[in-house]
């Protein structure tokens, strides 16, 4: 059976961090489909962080550590598939905006996420105008 192309799957999925005994999710089960509005809260240290890395691809690709289970987007397997073509899929929006932002301009950060999923300049300049406008920036 194929997924929706962005249906979030995630199947007893467990993940322990690098150097850490105790695994910081464990057998999670959660199907999210396109147009769902999910909510994920809980105290600090429970897993929040962990389970959005594990979707974005943060983890495998860039924190090591110990998988069990997996996740899927739509027909890709997120263990599998790099960062770069996950990010076609999936943003990320840091819990600090001071983490998020790395340009000098508006207009600069606008483009990033654009640049590197490397579309051309024409694009990324129709994309920025358009984003700027919507937003009234």
């Amino acid at each position: 059976m194929l997924n929706n192309s962005n249906e979030i799957s995630i199947n007893n999925f467990g993940f322990t961090y690098f150097n850490s005994k105790e695994p910081a999710l464990k057998n999670i089960n959660i199907k999210i489909k396109s147009g769902e509005i999910v909510l994920i809260a809980g105290p600090s240290g429970c897993g929040k962080s962990t389970l959005l890395r594990s979707i974005n691809g943060l983890i495998p690709h860039m924190y090591p550590g110990n998988i069990l289970g997996n996740v899927s987007i739509g027909n890709i397997d997120v263990a599998q598939t790099s960062i770069t073509e996950i990010a076609k899929k999936v943003g990320f929006v840091f819990q600090n905006p001071e983490n998020q932002i790395f340009m000098f301009s508006v207009e600069r950060d606008v483009a990033f996420g654009l640049e590197n999923l490397g579309m051309s300049r024409k694009v990324i300049r129709e994309q920025v105008d358009w984003a700027i406008h919507l937003l009234g920036i």
